[in-house]
């Protein structure tokens, strides 16, 4: 009915009610943009020190965030948190996780952090530092950039070490057995060293070893070797000499007669020698300082002698031999002089 009025109500009526309308309109228009204006905030987002200005009317960061394209990850550091409600004066600041590389227990981990000190890095690759274990960098290094961190591990022992003692070898003359000939009359057995050394470890491989404490835990015993001293030869009756040494002496030769021995019969010590004994074949008179009275000796050309004797004129490598009679017939001869083995 009431259309029907507005259908036959009068032109003036009718320019009356579109003007209202348009009223109407303008001013929900006009509503609508005054509370879309207030709605409009601006805010700040700060990208690794950039600063970047948004209008917007979201309500939340995430918001603000997806509206601008701004991706995120959960390694990255934002402020305020992705679901705090944002205003007028919200300052929204992101810092980008960068890589850091830790080398460590022959692997790699990689992680992604922000901000934070190397120590805050190896901590959230969950890798534990041991009181000895070495890193190249210092723990309170701030982290801006990627980096690599190596953590060398170190470690120290102590271990015990045996090492052989070789025996020695002694020689030793043996004047009872023939020369070139040798008798091993004890073996020789190896001793035991014992070292203690602290060992440094990097890796597992050994940097440095210093010994701290050693001891004789068995001394070697020597091996003792008998070497043959005693010489022989044949003399032209096929006697076998043996003898320890030699000499080249001049020898004379001395009777009973008072000239040689200064004593005529009836002499207290007339036929005896220097020694007491009575003078025979087979003494001989020496230089005591040079054979000492008593030797057995073997003369070249006279035989096998006692140096039983001394004389006045026998004097260093001289030899004075008793010969019954004809003392200037043995002459002065050059001979040499054997020192017998026992």
């Amino acid at each position: 009915m009431n259309i029907l009025r507005c259908l036959v109500a009068k032109p003036g009526d009718i320019k009356k009610l579109i003007l209202a309308f348009v009223i109407v309109f303008v001013l929900s228009i006009l509503l609508g943009a005054m509370t879309a204006q207030a709605l409009i905030k601006e805010v700040s987002v700060t990208i690794d020190g950039k600063t970047f200005y948004y209008k917007t009317i979201k309500s939340t960061v995430r918001e603000v965030l997806e509206e601008n394209g701004i991706n995120v990850t959960g390694d990255d550091y934002v402020s305020p948190a992705l679901d705090s409600k944002i205003d007028e004066d919200t300052k929204i600041v992101i810092k980008r996780a960068f890589e850091v590389k830790i080398l460590a227990d022959g692997s790699e981990k990689v992680i992604y952090i922000p901000a934070g000190t190397v120590e805050d890095a190896i901590k959230k690759a969950g890798i534990t530092l041991g009181k000895a274990d070495k890193v190249n960098l210092p723990l309170s290094q701030i982290l801006d950039k990627p980096t690599v961190i190596k953590i060398t591990r170190v470690s120290e022992k102590v271990i015990v070490e045996k090492q052989s003692i070789p025996f020695s070898t002694i020689t030793k003359t043996n004047y009872s057995m023939d020369y070139g000939k040798q008798k091993v009359v004890q073996q020789g057995q190896n001793g035991v060293l014992e070292k203690t050394y602290r060992v440094v470890v990097e890796d597992g491989k050994e940097i440095e070893r210093k010994l701290i404490a050693q001891k004789i835990v068995k001394s070697p015993k020597p091996r003792i070797v008998e070497v043959g001293a005693v010489k022989w030869f044949k003399t032209s009756r096929g006697e076998i000499v043996r003898y320890k040494k030699v000499y080249t002496m001049i020898a004379t030769a001395y009777t009973l007669s008072p000239s040689d021995t200064g004593k005529k019969p009836g002499h207290p010590d007339y036929g005896r020698t220097a020694t007491g004994h009575r003078v025979r074949r087979g003494v001989v008179a020496v230089d005591p300082r040079v054979i000492p009275l008593g030797t057995r000796l073997y003369v070249e050309g006279y035989g096998f002698a006692t140096a039983l004797d001394t004389g006045s004129a026998i004097k260093g490598n001289r030899i004075d031999v008793f010969v019954e009679k004809d003392a200037y017939k043995f002459g002065v001869r050059r001979v040499k002089v054997y020192v017998l083995a026992n």
